[in-house]
């Protein structure tokens, strides 16, 4: 069955991420990022099917070298935040062959991204299920190295895009233009450093701050001169934020993220159709399709292992799909209960006992499964604690370096520049300047020495180690968000679903919800539906947790009998309203 899995993030200077090194590592290539200095090699990675850089008209041919690009994105970007490059990463549907996905992402690339003027760096991974140690395995968990052998389940495109477009110089834009708040006369208007030169041959100015008594006034030079005002600086009056790109901010919108998930959406659909499938994929949410389902959550690149994390992970996944089909299931007996009830069938208290017994049943799988993903989150939420602290030390320590290093090398070149001037015979400045700049390179060795020792201290081998575990962080962490959503719609559905079994209850004849027979009747339906629960729980994941299911049962068994309680309840009293009103119209008619 053909998947929707559609993922944009942001990769950014704020978080220790460099686009040379994403670069590196969804080609598996050997870049060197002229920016910090690091060689970002990676050619050992392998399984990369494809890769290719695509430009839009008007872009450096030379650009086709992704080296050159990326080096020219970390150049460009000056900043300590800066956004470096935005990636798309997709699933690949297993239903094509990968000359037909390679089509696929090409054109999809080309007509959303391409044509509206980004460069896309273009990735396609296909690696094979591996055991622990990284080894290729068949089906069976033997390590393989006959690729005909081997089991791909995790075919995905990584896709980089850049987020300066090109002028038509070929020329990076900036991503804002300082604007200048100028009037002529009475009209006011905001001008670029370009736009002005034309304005001002037609008479517009720039307003400067002057200084009128006790305040400071904005005013044209010529106003000012009128006035014979003093001006407080040389700074014109500007907008707050500047004239950002339009394309730009387009790409940055919420809607442009709706845009490229739709024509993801038609993409695939088009290949399918193309290749004769019969399958189709949907961007939208289970929500907006009206569909009662939990969207499962993203594996990340640990797809293909066969380790406890990846197992645990996966695990997730198959419990999402197993409490799905308890809600279809659920569904499906209400709607049959329903039924029974409006049709008034023969022998409807067994069939309704049955079936309340088989919706318990439903309800009971449902929290057995809602329960095993609370202790998987829990899991998973101690292994970020672990795993954050590291991180985050050493991502501190990191750009405390790089910002340290960088004034040292500023501070030496300005050293050695005054080295190359002319000193009398007997001036001691030369020995003190060579003394500096020596302590300056001795200081640049001590930090990179402490930084490895920090490196070394939390259990990363070197700088490459690190980066992958904070990307690990990160999954992880987007992991638990998905995870705790996927909990709360669990919670609520489960509500939703008792809600439904206390209105249905409702509908019970007095004489039936309140006689022991019917009771005796539900409770052996109940115990009968709950042993096949727990059959096909332990068919279908290979083992049964006795704890989790017991205490599925205690919630189930407390929160279903209040219901029932109140179904009871609700109809003991308005039979007793009944009552009431009956006898006092009695007694009026009986009045003389």
């Amino acid at each position: 069955m053909a998947i929707f899995q559609f993922h944009m993030q942001i990769i950014g200077r704020s978080e220790g991420r460099s686009a040379v090194a994403a670069a590196a590592y969804r080609s598996a290539g050997r870049i060197e990022n002229r920016y910090t200095g690091i060689l970002e090699d990676y050619t050992k990675k392998g399984w990369v099917e494809y890769s290719e850089v695509m430009l839009p008209a008007g872009a450096p041919e030379s650009f086709h070298d992704r080296s050159v690009l990326w080096n020219s994105v970390e150049e460009v970007e000056k900043g300590r935040d800066a956004r470096l490059a935005r990636e798309i990463e997709v699933a690949l549907p297993k239903e094509l062959s990968m000359e037909e996905n390679i089509r696929l992402i090409r054109e999809f690339v080309q007509d959303t991204f391409v044509s509206d003027g980004m460069a896309a760096d273009v990735n396609i991974h296909n690696p094979p299920v591996t055991d622990e140690t990284g080894f290729p395995v068949d089906e069976a968990g033997n390590r393989v190295t006959d690729k005909k052998d081997m089991v791909f389940r995790n075919p995905h495109a990584h896709i980089l895009l850049t987020v300066r477009s090109f002028g038509p110089d070929g020329k990076w834009m900036p991503k804002t233009q300082k604007e200048y708040i100028c009037k002529r006369g009475d009209e006011t208007a905001a001008f670029t450093a370009d736009e002005f030169r034309q304005a001002k041959a037609e008479g517009w100015q720039k307003e400067y701050q002057y200084y009128m008594g006790q305040r400071k006034v904005w005013m044209t030079p010529s106003e000012a001169f009128e006035k014979n005002l003093i001006r407080v600086s040389k700074n014109p009056r500007s907008t707050p934020y500047g004239r950002r790109d339009a394309r730009m901010e387009r790409w940055n919108s919420p809607e442009a993220l709706k845009t490229y998930r739709l024509s993801w959406e038609e993409h695939v659909n088009r290949a399918m159709e193309r290749a004769g499938r019969p399958e189709r994929v949907d961007c939208r949410s289970y929500e907006d399709q009206g569909v009662d389902m939990v969207s499962g959550i993203h594996l990340g690149p640990h797809a293909s292992r066969m380790d406890g994390a990846s197992s645990d992970r996966r695990r997730i996944n198959e419990d999402i799909k197993s409490l799905n089909q308890a809600n279809e299931a659920i569904r499906e007996t209400l709607d049959e209960i329903e039924e029974k009830i409006r049709e008034k069938e023969a022998g409807i208290y067994e069939a309704l006992a049955e079936r309340l017994g088989k919706l318990r049943a439903d309800i009971l799988s449902a929290r057995y499964s809602l329960e095993s993903l609370k202790e998987q989150q829990a899991l998973l939420e101690k292994d970020i604690g672990k795993l954050k602290e590291s991180v985050g030390r050493v991502r501190t320590a990191r750009e405390n370096v790089l910002e340290k290093n960088r004034l040292s090398e500023q501070k030496t070149s300005r050293l050695k520049e005054e080295q190359k001037g002319k000193f009398p015979v007997w001036s001691t400045r030369p020995a003190e300047i060579e003394a500096a700049i020596q302590a300056e390179q001795d200081n640049i060795r001590f930090r990179k020495e402490r930084f490895t020792k920090i490196l070394d201290e939390e259990g990363f081998s070197d700088i490459r180690k690190f980066q992958q575990e904070a990307q690990i962080l990160r999954q992880m962490e987007q992991e638990s968000e998905r995870l705790k959503k996927a909990i709360s719609s669990c919670e609520e559905t489960i509500c939703e679903h008792t809600r439904r079994y206390e209105e249905l209850c409702g509908f019970i004849p007095e004489d039936s919800a309140s006689s022991e027979e019917f009771r005796s009747r539900q409770e052996t339906w109940s115990r009968r539906y709950e042993q096949k629960a727990a059959d096909h729980i332990q068919k279908k994941s290979g083992h049964l947790r006795m704890d989790i299911f017991r205490r599925a049962v205690h919630e189930t068994d407390r929160t279903l009998s209040h219901a029932f309680y109140l179904a009871g309840r609700a109809e003991y009293l308005l039979n007793k309203v009944k009552e009431t009103v009956d006898e006092q119209e009695g007694d009026r008619r009986r009045r003389p």
